[in-house]
């Protein structure tokens, strides 16, 4: 009977339901300007999406300077978005941070105030355990009344006992909403380096189109000057690409020792792809099409990124043309080979074998830049993967 007397007063404790009514206002508050800038975040995005469509159509048919021009101030008005969109989902996640941290605060007090009424029900149920089952009847005028208090008693354990999960409820919430601010806080750092890279974009595509402008002065038969030398520049360096890998294959085989180093074709990204991909392999859409494929692909990227080995490899040509087209080829297992273009640092050797991983250099491609080249529309990491010497299209082998 003790027994059940103590389990009985230990659940009272929980039985007076938690209410989060402190703050509840201001988080309501909070969330309703969170709703209405995931609204806003949707008309941008489809803006942005509609502008994709337009600069895709216009792209296909870049082959004058007025149109070249008017991709370009597309491309402006687009990044305007993405730095517009970027910004408004980091105001967002401040104001969820905000949000979900009145919340953990309330709970928390919640919880610290049962924890109080536990203690004094505790306290409560030790001087009733010190009564004597007779001590209890006694204190019963009549035997009835005692069976009721009994009765009452075990109501209240199955009503208790409902509390109790609820308070478990709590504690999961609790938990779970405070692994939710973490990930929030770790979003907002990845939404930080986003608007980071939305800005530079910005400004590297406005400068693309002023170097364009400076270098042609509006004439037409310039544009069509720089298309052609831009089209050699890659015919060049493709063919240097397939020269000087086949040489080095060849003196590898000489020396089957030196290919047990390479033994990994494990492919990894580059650079990091979450700010994405500007143009795909053999992109239909690619402004330069009608002169030359485009067989890589293009990761947008901020100018000076680190550039990493996409796998172990020999470095087959570390190309540094000033001002014009420079790139880095590594020589993998397998057939396998990378080559990384528009990079303004260089970090490896010719002949050096490099680790997965491992930075050769640094991203480029801003106009007028070391290693950018001819017509480039900003920086990004033009990034090639050969099989036998032939193109293929990366993605199918990224992870």
């Amino acid at each position: 009977m003790k027994k059940a007397l103590l389990l009985t007063f230990i659940f009272i404790l929980i039985a007076s339901p938690i209410k989060f009514s402190s703050g509840a206002s201001t988080v309501e508050e909070l969330n309703n300007k969170i709703q209405e800038q995931h609204k806003q975040l949707e008309d941008i995005h489809k803006k942005i999406e509609d502008f994709q469509k337009v600069i895709a159509t216009k792209q296909a048919e870049v082959n004058s300077l007025k149109k070249q021009m008017a991709v370009l101030d597309d491309k402006i008005e687009q990044a305007k978005l993405d730095l517009q969109a970027n910004q408004l989902s980091l105001d967002t996640v401040n104001l969820e941070i905000q949000s979900i941290s009145l919340e953990i605060e309330t709970k928390d007090k919640s919880i610290e105030q049962a924890k109080i009424k536990i203690a004094e029900i505790l306290r409560q149920i030790y001087l009733a355990d010190q009564q004597s089952l007779l001590e209890i009847i006694v204190l019963n005028e009549r035997l009835s009344g005692f069976f009721d208090q009994l009765n009452y008693l075990g109501e209240l354990q199955n009503t208790l006992q409902a509390n109790v999960n609820e308070l478990q409820t709590l504690k999961t919430e609790l938990e779970h909403q405070q692994q939710d601010l973490s990930n929030k806080k770790i979003s907002l750092l990845d939404l930080k380096k986003s608007i980071e890279t939305s800005t530079s974009l910005l400004e590297a595509t406005k400068e693309s189109k002023e170097l364009i402008v400076s270098q042609t002065k509006d004439s037409e038969s310039r544009y069509q000057t720089l298309l052609a030398q831009a089209a050699a520049e890659q015919d060049q360096a493709n063919s240097d690409i397939k020269t000087l890998e086949a040489a080095l294959r060849e003196k590898l085989a000489q020396k089957p020792q030196d290919y047990e180093q390479l033994n990994d074709t494990n492919f990894i990204w580059p650079v990091n792809p979450l700010p994405g991909i500007t143009a795909y392999f053999h992109d239909p859409s690619y402004p330069f099409r009608r002169y030359f494929e485009h067989p890589a692909i293009d990761i947008r990227a901020t100018q000076g990124t680190s550039i990493k080995a996409s796998a172990s490899g020999i470095v087959g040509r570390a190309k540094d043309a000033g001002f014009g087209y420079s790139y880095i080829l590594l020589v993998h297992a397998e057939g396998f080979s990378t080559v990384y273009g528009h990079v303004s640092r260089i970090d490896v050797v010719e002949g050096n074998f490099v680790t997965k991983g491992q930075v050769i250099g640094a991203v480029g491609g801003t106009p007028g830049t070391p290693g950018a080249g001819k017509l480039t529309t900003g920086p990004h990491l033009h990034f090639e993967l050969r099989y036998n010497g032939l193109p293929v299209d990366p993605l199918n082998y990224l992870p």
